[in-house]
């Protein structure tokens, strides 16, 4: 078996990858930034673990530490799950001799590129936002007329200006002067910031792994509660059955930029059925255990895949109405919540005490935990405690 590091051990989509690939038999490291809480360096799948210089203060010196690491252990394959360690180990990646599980360089920073992205959607034949980039603070005057509330969003949710990086966020303007305020502090922190139509609906996701151009192991699912009501990554999901249109449309979206290996595409499914594409994810997403649970093992595929040149199955047969939920995000959501539904939101807005009630619910048929797992407990329970302590603190 092979020796795997994985990285960004804070996120969701390490401690899949790391319980995966340590299931698969492979021995496990989890490397996570200097001073971050890492529930996967917990489990009992992870044999080693290690601080690395925080890869988006420094990536020059976070690349130089992993690269450190994987020399004196020996390692066969490096797995980053996060915008902030792929950016840097991509742009070092001839250094790592092929022991990184990234896809093709100039395909990474498309799939990353939300405005490419919408272009290249709406050429596919992909309903999309109503979107305008804006790079100058007159670039507003030929937005023309909108209707509130917008979105205001970074391009790229990590954005590397030298060797440090910018954050980017998600603001909504629920009138001319929102607007008018938002942008500026954008373009002044990332030079440039799109404006997208607020598209309200059901959160649907299909994922795939992508071969050559040819799409591999096909996956859908609809989110049933995000951490942040207003739009965030959900805090549970179940899987549902595929919708073919939906698959082919995507599949191409994703092989169009050159892709290889998994990928997420994210659409919003409006009252009146239409799928609005919002993005895409070129990497491990954090609800990628909800496809581990229903039969489709996208890490261990990937892994073999990099290490051996073996491609996935073309089809699995998943299971559907299996539902995924990490704890300590159904808490976050909870604790969303408590703020109440903001003045100005125009669409539907889940209510407290409703999703306090099915959260409390802790089992029924198909129900699966992302965190907390009986052979490996650790990871979830330590992240429910921290979750707790930093409330406390704050």
């Amino acid at each position: 078996m092979a020796r795997i590091l994985v990285l960004d051990g804070h996120s969701a989509a390490a401690l899949a990858v790391t319980r995966s690939a340590g299931q698969a038999g492979h021995w496990v490291a989890v490397g996570a930034n200097r001073g971050i809480f890492a529930a996967a360096k917990l489990s009992r799948f992870c044999q080693a673990s290690f601080d690395y210089p925080i890869s988006t203060d420094d990536a020059d010196a976070f690349a130089e530490s992993v690269l450190e690491f994987v020399r004196k252990n020996a390692i066969d394959l490096v797995v980053p799950i996060t915008d902030w360690t792929l950016g840097p180990l991509s742009t070092h990646r001839d250094r790592f001799d092929g022991r990184l599980a990234l896809p093709p360089h100039n395909a990474l920073q498309a799939a990353a590129d939300k405005h490419q992205t919408v272009q290249l959607a709406r050429s596919l034949g992909i309903e999309v936002p109503r979107t305008w980039l804006i790079e100058s603070v007159e670039d507003l005057g030929a937005v023309g007329q909108l209707s509130f509330p917008v979105v205001v969003k970074d391009r790229f949710s990590v954005r590397w200006f030298g060797n440090k990086a910018v954050f980017g966020s998600v603001t909504y303007a629920y009138s001319q002067s929102d607007l008018e305020n938002e942008v500026p502090k954008r373009l002044h922190a990332a030079g440039d910031v799109l404006v997208q139509e607020f598209v309200s609906g059901l959160g649907i996701g299909f994922s795939c792994f992508v071969v050559g151009g040819e799409a591999f192991l096909p996956f859908e699912w609809q989110r049933i509660r995000e951490v942040d009501p207003r739009g965030s990554g959900s805090s549970c999901r179940k899987s549902i059955p595929l919708d073919e249109q939906l698959g082919s449309l995507s599949s191409r979206l994703i092989s169009s930029v050159g892709f290889q290996g998994i990928a997420m595409v994210e659409y919003k499914k409006t009252k009146d059925g239409r799928m609005v594409l919002m993005e895409i994810n070129g990497r491990p997403w954090g609800s990628i255990a909800l496809p581990i649970a229903s039969g489709i093992d996208y890490p261990r595929y990937l892994i073999d895949w990099h290490l051996s040149g073996q491609s996935p199955p073309k089809y699995i047969a998943y299971d559907t109405a299996i539902t995924c939920r990490r704890m300590v995000s159904e808490l976050s959501h909870l604790s969303n919540l408590r703020a109440g539904k903001p003045v100005q939101w125009p669409g539907e807005y889940p209510s407290l005490w409703g999703s306090l009630l099915r959260i409390a619910v802790p089992w029924y048929p198909g129900m699966r935990y992302d965190d907390l797992w009986l052979s490996d407990l650790r990871p979830g329970v330590a992240e429910i405690k921290n979750r707790l302590r930093r409330t406390r603190s704050d």
